[in-house]
């Protein structure tokens, strides 16, 4: 009974999670519209400013519950880690990997031939990423607290300097004017900016409130099935709080709107390279284990690979997209055998 109970909340949170998204990408495209910003830009920086809420929460409320509730800062501390460094392999990895499922499933529908995007933007996203996640990673070997801060805080102000550029460059790449109908203007028959910021806020509180309900319950299975708990905020905590960018990602593809799908998943590994990194490192010693270590190696080999394919190619390929889930399963194999 208690299984059921638990299977049905978390089948509705999930479902919740996708009508919220669904919401969220209806506002958020009209706010960028509203802003003069091209597709990469609304992708790339204001979808991922309200979808990158739950990871965020994730390694804050780790740190915070366990030094308040259980009193085992080191354990909180080590869940927090895992969720920092699981959320951009999560991403990098197997989020483009689906991406690149659904894009194979249009093409052999006949809906779609080619992946319609600015490479150039992709790979200078993936660039900022790379050079971020690297720095972060370096800071691991580095025992002197006050320059590991400096380095947090010099992550947190390239995301400013990545933000800027990439709102700069949007202003002189506008894309085709749409007409974006908002739902709340179809179901209240307003149409004024509280209407477009109360849907963003309803879908973005929506959105956090029921990604919180989804990880718990993955809590409570991985707890019944007895699953590793470094799987559990390496692998399955990440693949809740990364639901909303990929959720986000699938519903702009089948709409068309290729930039946004991608710009969402790549400016969320960008946040997360950034932001997430830099509260790890202002939060815990940073000190990895060697599974974070494999971890953070695959997800920098990862970025490296789909940069210098979309470089080579002049455009982002079925296959790139395919090959980052390999990533992916050489690291699920790698926690299966070690």
């Amino acid at each position: 009974m208690y299984f059921l109970t638990h299977f049905t909340i978390a089948l509705s949170s999930l479902l919740a999670i996708v009508l919220a998204c669904i919401f969220f990408t209806n506002a958020i495209e009209r706010l960028g519209i509203k802003l003069n910003l091209n597709k990469n830009a609304t992708g790339s920086i204001l979808a991922v400013l309200g979808t990158g809420l739950p990871e965020v929460i994730v390694p804050i409320v780790a740190i915070i519950g366990s030094f308040f509730i259980s009193k085992d800062l080191t354990t909180g501390q080590e869940i927090a880690i895992g969720a920092i460094f699981g959320s951009p392999f999560m991403l990098s990895t197997f989020a483009l990997f689906i991406l690149g499922v659904m894009f194979l499933y249009l093409v052999l529908k006949k809906k779609k031939d080619s992946f319609k995007t600015n490479h150039k933007n992709i790979t200078r996203d993936f660039k900022y990423f790379i050079l971020a996640f690297s720095i972060a990673f370096c800071a691991v070997f580095i025992d002197f607290k006050p320059i590991k801060i400096l380095i947090g805080l010099s992550l947190i102000c390239l995301y400013f300097i990545f933000a800027l550029r990439t709102i700069q460059k949007s202003q002189n790449e506008n894309d085709e004017e749409e007409n974006i109908k908002l739902f709340f203007e179809k179901i209240f028959k307003k149409e004024n900016n509280y209407i477009l910021f109360s849907q963003i806020v309803i879908s973005l509180v929506a959105l956090v409130f029921c990604t919180h309900f989804f990880v718990e319950e993955i809590k409570y299975f991985s707890n019944i099935f007895n699953i590793n708990p470094m799987i559990t905020t390496l692998i399955v905590a990440p693949f809740a709080t990364e639901l909303p960018e990929i959720t986000n990602s699938i519903i702009w593809l089948k709409q068309g709107k290729d930039e946004l799908a991608l710009s969402n998943i790549i400016g969320a590994v960008v946040f997360q390279a950034m932001i997430l990194t830099s509260l790890g490192i202002f939060l815990t010693p940073w000190k990895f284990n060697f599974s974070i270590l494999i971890n953070a190696t695959l997800t920098i080999l990862c970025g490296l690979f789909f940069t210098l394919s979309a470089w080579k190619n002049k455009k982002i390929t079925l296959q790139s997209l395919l090959f980052c889930g390999i990533f992916y399963l050489a690291y699920i194999l790698f926690l299966i055998i070690k």
